[in-house]
């Protein structure tokens, strides 16, 4: 039985998947696979061991659609794992209750940033005001459902899902590349910025891919050997010794050609944001302009769980979350400006009233205890 209060790494843990199955390899892995340097690895287990990695059936025809629409949208679903304070992101700051129940943790009126009659925006969000006064972003409240028993992993699979009760298998997202797709494959269509697919990626006969945080490195070396390697690999690209090597020498080409696309939309590892949350977004912005079909990128960052020392733990967050939109929407074409809605979500709120540990409890989104 699933402890109830599990933590919610190990909530995330169980909730995405690493595409590690030993029958797959086709170009859906590469995009890790490149970003975790381990083809090489692959390479020189020798004929058997690629054998145990092939997937019966694959197909090497399958590529991305490449550049999408002149008027279709991209959808960037942000995850505030461990469940954020929504009474702290969105001040109510006319509510006695607020002031009573929240106690040292409430922010101050004057410091709020107001957006509308009795409520304001926490004063980190000063990117999420200039949107809000630009008519650029919309507020939703009370967004929940009933009886949730605010454990972290039934929480978060329930929103991934889209979907309350039972044990999910597919994502929202996953569902609606099932749709998109009619049946085909895309690499490009949608992706989780990081190293495993989260479950609102996975579909019933469709999953999104994985975009890894850091430049691409094997397949993009420029030296002698490296690029005797990269030659030897393509010559495996051959009918001549049947259907299998062909596969496994095609697959190797692909994961090459896709370290040399992607490669070039990437800033030096050491340009990137320090938080997660800021590199994540900029990789998100970079392939947005890049324009190689995806549809929906999805990143996710943490900790929000602030049983104690909220003040300064959730300051923090919101401070990332402002600052890594600024920069993603600085990276971004201004061309997209109009193309890309950004969206949070976060499994479960905080209790309103706080605790003996200067911090607050698992609760509803709505704060309501």
């Amino acid at each position: 039985m699933l402890d109830p209060d599990i933590s919610t790494n190990e909530a995330l843990a169980l909730l995405h998947q690493r595409e590690r199955d030993p029958f797959v390899l086709d170009r859906r892995r590469f995009l890790q696979l490149i970003g975790m340097g381990v083809g090489a690895g692959l390479m020189a287990g020798g004929g058997g061991s690629l054998l145990d990695h092939v997937l019966l059936g694959h197909d090497p025809s399958a590529w991305a659609a490449g550049p999408i629409g002149a008027h279709d949208g991209v959808l960037v679903v942000i995850g505030m794992f461990g469940g954020n304070d929504g009474l702290n992101t969105v001040v109510p700051f006319d509510d006695p209750l607020y002031y009573q129940q929240h106690g040292g943790l409430a922010i101050p009126a004057v410091q709020t940033l107001p957006i509308a009659p009795g409520l304001g925006l926490n004063p980190a969000l000063t990117e999420l005001k200039r949107w809000w006064d630009a008519g650029q972003l919309a507020v939703v409240q009370g967004v929940g459902y009933s009886n949730a028993d605010f454990s972290h992993f039934n929480s978060m699979a329930y929103w991934m899902a889209g979907q309350v009760g039972g044990i999910p298998s597919t994502g929202w997202l996953g569902r609606w590349l099932d749709g998109y797709l009619g049946g085909g494959r895309d690499l490009f269509a949608a992706a989780e910025v990081g190293y495993s697919v989260p479950l609102h990626l996975i579909g019933v006969n469709q999953r999104g891919t994985v975009v890894p945080t850091s430049r691409p490195g094997f397949g993009t070396g420029t030296d002698s050997s490296d690029l005797q390697m990269y030659q030897a690999m393509r010559s495996m690209r051959t009918p001549a010794h049947g259907p299998w090597h062909a596969a496994v020498g095609q697959a190797f080409v692909d994961q090459l050609d896709l370290a040399a696309t992607l490669a070039g939309h990437y800033p030096a590892d050491d340009a990137l944001p320090d938080s997660e949350i800021g590199a994540g977004l900029e990789i998100a912005a970079r392939m947005i302009n890049a324009n190689l079909g995806f549809r929906v990128l999805t990143v996710g960052f943490g900790d929000f769980d602030s049983h104690a020392n909220q003040p300064e733990m959730h300051t923090a967050r919101m401070q990332e979350l402002n600052t890594a939109l600024a920069r993603f929407y600085g990276v971004l074409n201004p061309a997209w400006s109009s193309r890309v809605t950004v969206m949070t979500f976060s499994e479960f709120g905080r209790t309103s009233w706080d605790n003996d540990g200067q911090g607050s409890d698992h609760g509803e989104l709505e704060g309501h205890r």
